[in-house]
């Protein structure tokens, strides 16, 4: 009895799948590569999601800056004569050059300036602020945190309500805001 091996060969349309499979993989795990370690962009921010369920004035916020670090930003009542806002940011996992926030109204077009904090060490950055001229007229804020660091610049957002300032709003009887 001879014995003879039996050539099964699988169809073409099948071997058109795989290749086309494989490709989808490495295209994706080069996409991730790019995005969580490889790009450095100076002029666009990567922005990532903030951690959900927290509340702002309620000791802060924080968001994962990709793979490796993360940012925690605090935004503290005013209760100074002046209503100056006191926040904070804490970078963790990289060395950051130099950290701004940005604060916009979320349902009106009303964008304060882009704040530079000042280092403290460590990855600690501090700033005060206002939220700007008519503040009192827009309930909902989004604070934008972007962080310089060697990897380029990585931001994250995180939304607050102005009502729970209390008197650090202005404008709600200057002639220019209503």
């Amino acid at each position: 009895m001879a014995a003879y091996e039996e050539e099964t060969t699988r169809p073409r349309m099948l071997n058109l799948l795989i290749g086309v499979t494989l490709m989808t993989i490495v295209i994706a795990l080069w996409y991730l590569l790019d995005y969580y370690y490889l790009r450095e962009s100076t002029r666009d921010v990567t922005w990532y999601p903030p951690a959900q369920g927290c509340v702002l004035l309620e000791g802060g916020c924080h968001a994962n800056l990709g793979i490796d670090s993360s940012v925690a930003f605090a935004l503290q009542e005013a209760h100074d004569e002046a209503d100056t806002l006191t926040f904070e940011v804490r970078v963790q996992g990289r060395s950051p050059q130099s950290v701004t926030v940005q604060f916009i109204g979320r349902d009106m077009n009303v964008r304060s300036r882009r704040l530079a904090l000042q280092s403290k060490g460590d990855g600690l950055f501090v700033g005060q602020g206002h939220l700007g001229l008519c503040s009192a007229h827009v309930d909902a804020w989004r604070a934008q945190v972007v962080v310089l660091s060697d990897h380029g610049l990585k931001g994250s957002w995180f939304d607050f309500d102005g009502h729970d300032l209390g008197a650090a709003t202005v404008g709600r009887k200057d002639k220019r805001c209503l």
